[in-house]
């Protein structure tokens, strides 16, 4: 059992030098090359990295019923947005913003008598500008009028448009990931909701549609914290937005009077956004180690020399493992400790059933030689007294095991300690004693 344990302690031992021999070589010698991968491969960044805000502000138009009887430059109006996003890859990322303010078109009769025959073709409809009920009129805008040949409304709107937009990066995904690229073309569509602010003139309700949108945002980066953005949008709403669609009978009814499919908002602006900490991407990388062919070769040496050794290790061991256990190959390396009462150096009938096998032991092997050594236990007792104990001790043993077993004297040396402190467990039983083992 003892030899066991020993063998499987040196090839534990043995692998664990091994494993600190290689590690220290390998430290020793290697090279390591980084190189930047591919242009289009970036690592994954946490969800706190590369978030950005901007504002910005320009021009809008709306694309109504009758818009197109106005002049141009009555139908544009001031734009203002504010968003907020992530970019969670170069080439994709998220945005929430709001934009809106003023809409301005025109309201006139829209003769679709032949849908209702209850409705009144004398009234206009929508966001007029200055509307009298009790007279049904309001502004009137004369350049249209004079176009078409028959009044014309101006109508005023104010709104706002909400809106969530998902941001295609197309520079980045065809070009390659580089965080300092001076321009980048980034198409984007959205869905969003707008609503007026005030209620129509007409029909004293507000305007509530859901919006789709498609976009360009043209980025020009002026550092990673700042970048200029020039932002056309097109949004999509329903025909009841303006409510011109909307007439009313006689008997004050709303009724639905368009056949159209929908309208529109057009929108540019010119904003600055800030990107916050952190900002970018880290670049994909690989790792290249090379080592020198001579320390190749003289690590494979290493490796063979170890492998060697294991297989002779596991060789002991298994012959340890199926060897005969006998009382000679068990207790003939094991040290033995008799112990005796304060003050006596009588054996006991115990004692010597174990030195028996230690006497055994001895004469199978030989070329073996114990120690016999006696001790007292120095805090009983005199000076004088604990070195004729311990002498006395180490005679009763050493007569035993050449008188009572056999034991040749040339395989034995007797010595004695006299009074010592306590050897084994702070206990002052232990160094009452005799302790045999292998002569050093």
């Amino acid at each position: 059992m003892m030899l066991r344990k020993s063998l499987i302690a040196a090839v534990a031992c043995l692998s664990m030098a091994s494993a600190l021999s290689a590690q220290q070589a390998t430290d020793s010698v290697y090279t390591v090359e980084v190189k930047d991968a591919s242009k289009y491969r970036v690592e994954t960044n946490l969800f706190g990295a590369n978030w950005f805000a901007g504002i910005g502000a320009g021009a809008q138009m709306y694309f109504g019923d009758h818009d197109k009887q106005m002049r141009l430059v009555d139908r544009i109006t001031p734009n203002f947005e504010a968003y907020f996003g992530k970019w969670f890859t170069p080439g994709l990322g998220v945005r929430i913003g709001i934009n809106g303010y003023k809409l301005t078109g025109a309201s006139a009769y829209t003769g679709h008598t032949t849908r209702n025959p209850n409705l009144n073709k004398g009234w206009y409809s929508g966001f007029i500008k200055d509307w009298n009920p009790a007279t049904q009129t309001g502004k009137v805008d004369p350049y249209a009028t004079k176009k078409v040949g028959y009044t014309v409304y101006a109508t005023e709107m104010e709104y706002l448009h909400g809106h969530a937009d998902v941001l295609f990066n197309v520079t980045q995904m065809v070009c390659g990931y580089n965080e300092d690229r001076f321009y980048s073309f980034i198409p984007y569509a959205g869905l969003g909701f707008a609503t007026s602010l005030d209620r129509a003139s007409t029909t004293g309700r507000y305007s509530h549609e859901v919006t789709g949108s498609i976009g360009l945002l043209n980025r020009f980066r002026i550092n990673r914290a700042w970048d200029i953005n020039l932002d056309v949008r097109g949004a999509y709403v329903g025909d009841h937005f303006d409510q011109e669609d909307v007439s009313a009978s006689a008997s004050g009814v709303p009724y639905s009077t368009s056949g159209r499919w929908g309208e529109g908002i057009l929108s540019a602006s010119l904003g600055v956004s800030y990107n916050f900490p952190k900002r970018g991407w880290d670049r994909s990388t690989i790792t290249t180690i090379r080592v020198n062919d001579n320390v190749l070769t003289d690590l494979r040496s290493r490796l063979s020399d170890l492998e060697s050794q294991n297989s002779d290790l596991r060789r002991q061991l298994e012959e340890a493992l199926t060897r005969e256990v006998t009382p000679e190959n068990v207790a003939c390396g094991m040290p033995l400790l008799v112990t005796f009462p304060i003050d006596r150096w009588i054996l006991s009938n115990k004692d010597r059933v174990n030195l028996g096998f230690l006497a055994e032991a001895l004469k199978a092997n030989p070329k073996l030689v114990y120690t016999v050594s006696g001790y007292a236990d120095k805090g009983t007792g005199s000076v004088k007294r604990n070195i004729f104990l311990a002498r006395k001790r180490a005679e009763v043993v050493y007569n035993c095991l050449v008188k009572e077993f056999g034991v040749s004297e040339s395989q034995l040396k007797k010595e004695s300690h006299g009074g010592v402190a306590n050897m084994y467990y702070n206990d002052p039983r232990c160094s009452r004693s005799v302790l045999t083992k292998v002569a050093e």
